[in-house]
């Protein structure tokens, strides 16, 4: 192939000089689908005065996305008429309105343009009428499809999503998969014509490629459409790239790396379309729970232009695979060019979308595979051939498939718990088999070493219960007698491993047939290293021997150590964490009494972490080192410890409340005392030493020497923050699910010398939505002033606003306040509760009117819950949805008239109260002035504590 034979410096000309559609072609075809179009709407659809009117016309294809070939491209002229008044209209009126359109194109052409010929071929396309124009060069010719449309989009402007109901009504006609795409063709253009001119060159030589391989022995019917190809570079730039400027060879690997992952491959975008509408959502799901590769239109989602029940993919892998090592392919050193990485896209030397992946043994090859659940092309009928375009929202990997280990984005929340069933936890079978071999590996320890051992335990990702599948660690320490302090484990420790290794490799002999034993390269000092092997189940342990010190002993579960345990440590002049192993039971049971769907929480956070790593392994410069994944259990207990507390709760919840605190990692500062404590002078004062450590801090619940949080957390929170706006923490409605009310610090863990920093980072309320709320509020009070009781006897006097919001002691996140309508109706405080459900339902009236007429830069929404004695509404951030106010609506009487502030009120108003209350406090509201004066007039350091007391509280 003359791509193959071009240096990927020179694919630039390449693409210029011999893809690239001559200008003259170009020019005199667009002249002549202008002048039909014109045509077209001067005279209808037919001819004759009940011609139907032309509402509009509209350029797609591959020519009107800018991205044709030389050497033959494709056009559809879309022409919307009145006389569709449905999608169901398009499909009965559409063969009498095709019969009378080719007379018109004929009648057209008897004044043809010069330079081009049109010919009409045999028609195979129902709903279009075909006709090819050619020029003098028989190399450049143009496939036009004549395609009449419903004006379903109407003049919809560009960047402006469709209403839901376009596609609720598309789902709704009984359609066939894309059938009517015509009628979304300026939606597909328009996803294409926004993206760089480049990005149209790297899909033209992508197209360049597809249509070289089609001459050697293939049918075209048998392979996806072009159109698929498009969208899958889009994706590819978009997870890899979203440069203007960038390496076409780069490009062109990326995209052909991704055919070959075509079994994988779940691609779509909610620019146009999403899961906000419940209908359209089912339906997205059914869509992509189809073979794979899925590659949905992002104009139209009945159209899955990728079908893995049809295409033969696999043909266009064989030959992407096997042109690695073409000139196209190698940089002028000679060093191979290197894909893009990204989310959902494959890493380099690694199988899979940025992970290991499982192919589904349940999905079938094109020929025999029905796909289920979804919009199936008509018997005998192709795709349309409208190329398509991708924006925003791309998605990589949707719900959980059985047998295929997933990527998380797009997993709805109510498939999470499923999806860690099915693919996260380890196999039974070969979890027994790791058992049995452990069982024969220690007795053949006790039997032959030398040096014998007082106790065994099991540590690791395996005795914890947190092991995923396929990732598997084990640690084994045996605590041996000849150790009788911490500093007698250096001294004989590599005489130790090397006897454990030699009995190990005489005695092993293949004694649980299942599994092999290997020793990989030795690269942790302190431990013998090795692996068991399933070869039939595809699994491995990585298993950890280490010879370790009994400092701890034989304790109870729930028995806190002895305090000297520690105190020797800190003693023995440790470095960090060196003699963690000698606590490894303790670490074990802090996880192991946690419930089951916490663990299976911690299963979800490392599989995401293990994806975050495969994406940036051998990225070159390297990245930080990530903190263990050990950190993040610890993290994901806190996590629930600080905001759930319960046996059963919302995966996707916590999950993206771990999310969170790893972009918070700056601050974390995360420690227990359940094994150890400030009891102890010496303790104590390590662990103040610790505390004032650079964070982020996360202390190892066992040894406090080990901040197990030390790593490179950037990259972590560069993937969660954008993790944290996909489908996986989306609620049915489409809302986002709210993370537990968790702080990165907990305000007993602050030193007192950071007391003021705490505040001010994790306390007070965001100042720019502050800002918005005080403005939405004085817009909410002057409308009630101006509009409630407008046609009655009853007046507002005033609208006084209190809580802790007006005093200026409210928390960031969640906090509360109130609107004191004081009215002219009540004359005395026994009156305050007269007329209350009348006046609750004008002031509700009064609220929604303002909710419908005003402008908020806040979200306002009145509770739908009625209740003729209370009125809420609340203030939400738009874009951080984690703060809000609630506030309460309360009908008063004015007992302090126009008080001047500093003034003290009349001693008759306290007579009166005395007289006329019941319960304490039952005409609070009547006095919300002088109680917010009260406060607000303090120093702004005086109200912190009120903050930090508050929140003690919570």
């Amino acid at each position: 192939m003359d791509v193959y034979r071009t240096r990927a410096a020179a694919l630039d000309g390449f693409v210029a000089s011999r893809l690239q559609p001559r200008k003259k072609f170009v020019e005199k075809t667009r002249r002549a689908l202008g002048d039909l179009a014109a045509a077209l709407r001067e005279r209808g659809g037919r001819p004759g005065a009940a011609a139907p009117r032309v509402l509009k016309t509209g350029k797609g294809g591959s020519f009107g996305r800018g991205t044709a070939l030389k050497g033959g491209c494709d056009s559809e002229l879309v022409i919307f008429l009145d006389c569709f008044k449905s999608y169901e209209d398009q499909r009965t009126l559409r063969a009498e309105i095709l019969s009378e359109m080719r007379t018109l194109v004929e009648s057209w052409w008897q004044s043809p343009v010069p330079g081009l010929s049109l010919e009409f071929p045999e028609q195979h396309m129902t709903g279009a009428l075909q006709f090819r124009l050619t020029s003098r060069d028989p190399e450049d010719w143009m496939d036009v499809s004549l395609v009449p449309a419903f004006n379903v989009l109407g003049q919809a402007a560009s960047g402006i999503k469709p209403e839901p109901r376009v596609y609720s009504t598309l789902l709704n006609s009984g359609c066939q998969a894309g059938e009517y795409a015509a009628c979304f063709t300026e939606l597909r253009r328009n996803f294409v014509n926004i993206r760089p001119a480049k990005l149209k060159n790297l899909i033209l030589l992508v197209k360049h490629w597809y249509r070289q391989v089609l001459p050697q022995g293939l049918q075209k019917e048998t392979l996806p459409p072009v159109y698929a190809l498009e969208l899958l570079t889009i994706f590819a730039w978009e997870q890899g790239c979203k440069k203007d400027a960038f390496s076409l060879a780069q490009g062109l690997r990326t995209v052909l790396h991704l055919i070959q992952q075509h079994q994988h491959l779940c691609v779509f975008w909610t620019i146009n379309y999403g899961f906000e509408d419940p209908a359209i959502g089912r339906f997205l799901q059914r869509q992509l729970e189809r073979p794979r590769p899925v590659i949905l239109d992002p104009a139209d989602p009945t159209w899955d232009v990728g079908n893995g029940a049809t295409w033969h993919w696999d043909l266009l892998a064989q030959e992407a695979a096997s042109c690695c090592d073409q000139p196209c392919f190698l940089q002028a050193t000679g060093d191979p060019v290197q894909p893009w990485e990204g989310p959902g896209l494959p890493c380099a030397r690694r199988s899979g979308l940025g992970h290991p992946i499982q192919l589904d043994p349940n999905q079938k090859t094109p020929k025999n595979s029905k796909s289920r659940n979804a919009v199936h092309p008509r018997a005998g009928s192709k795709p349309p051939s409208c190329p398509a375009p991708g924006a925003a929202g791309a998605a990589s990997v949707a719900p959980s498939v059985p047998g295929m280990a997933l990527d998380l984005p797009q997993i709805p929340t109510k498939e999470l718990d499923r999806f860690i069933q099915d693919h996260l936890k380890p196999r039974p079978q070969f979890q027994e088999q790791v058992k049995r071999a452990i069982d024969v590996i220690l007795r053949c320890l006790r039997e032959k070493c030398v040096h014998k051992a007082s106790r065994v335990s099991k540590g690791g990702s395996f005795g914890r219960g947190t092991d995923l599948r396929n990732n598997c660690d084990v640690e084994l320490i045996i605590f041996l007698n000849c150790f009788t302090a911490y500093k007698d484990q250096g001294a004989r420790r590599a005489e130790i491993l090397d006897d454990m290794r030699v009995q190990l490799e005489a005695g092993w002999q293949d004694q649980v047939s299942e599994l092999s034993l290997q020793f990989p390269e030795q690269n942790v000092p302190e431990a013998l290293q090795f692996q068991l092997v399933s070869t039939a189940l595809k699994s491995w342990a990585d298993v950890s021997l280490l010879p370790a010190f009994d400092a701890v002993g034989q304790l109870s579960s729930g028995i806190k150590p002895n305090p000297q345990v520690y105190s020797n440590l800190l003693l023995s002049g440790c470095q960090e964490g060196e003699h963690k192993a000698c606590f490894a039971e303790l670490r074990r049971n802090f996880v192991n009494i946690r419930p089951v769907k916490l663990k299976n929480l911690i299963l979800l956070v490392k599989h995401w972490y293990r994806q975050v790593a495969a994406r940036n392994e051998g990225k070159r410069p390297a990245p930080a080192s990530l903190p263990p994944a050990y950190a993040l259990e610890l993290l994901t207990i806190f996590a629930w410890e600080q905001g759930c507390r319960e046996d059963c709760f919302n995966m996707a919840q916590g999950f993206r409340t771990v999310l969170g605190l790893v972009q918070q990692h700056q601050q974390l500062c995360v420690y227990w005392t359940v094994n150890y404590s400030t009891e102890d002078p010496a303790l104590r004062m390590h662990l103040l030493g610790q505390l004032r450590k650079p964070r982020p801090l996360v202390l190892d619940p066992a040894d406090p020497t080990w901040n197990v949080g030390k790593g490179g957390w950037e990259l972590l929170a560069q993937d969660a923050a954008v993790l944290g706006m996909q489908a996986c923490f989306l609620n049915r409605d489409g809302t986002p699910i709210q993370p537990w009310d968790v702080m990165p610090a907990l305000l007993y863990q602050t030193p007192a010398g950071d007391l003021d920093k705490f505040i001010s980072e994790f306390l007070q309320p965001n100042r720019q939505f502050l800002g918005q709320v005080n403005k939405a509020v004085d817009t909410i009070c002057s409308f009630l002033r101006e509009n409630c009781f407008r046609n009655s006897p009853i007046k507002v006097i005033k609208v006084v606003k209190g809580g802790s919001s007006a005093k200026g002691t409210a928390l960031r996140g969640r906090s509360d306040a109130d609107l004191v309508v004081f009215l002219s109706c009540f004359s005395q405080f026994a009156e305050q509760g007269n007329k209350r459900a009348e006046i609750i339902s004008e002031i509700r009236a009064q609220l929604e009117a303002c909710q419908q007429e005003q402008q908020f830069e806040v979200k306002f929404e009145v509770s739908k819950w009625e209740n003729p004695r209370v009125l809420s509404f609340s203030l939400t951030s738009q874009t951080m949805l984690d703060q809000s106010v609630d506030f309460d609506v309360l009908p008063a009487f004015d007992a302090l008239g126009q008080l001047v502030s500093g003034s003290r009120p009349s001693s008759r108003v306290y007579v009166d109260l005395i007289h006329s209350y019941s319960n304490a406090g039952e005409y609070s509201t009547c006095f919300t002035e002088l109680q917010r004066d009260f406060i607000v007039s303090r120093p702004t350091k005086l109200k912190s504590p009120c903050k930090v007391l508050d929140e003690k509280g919570k």
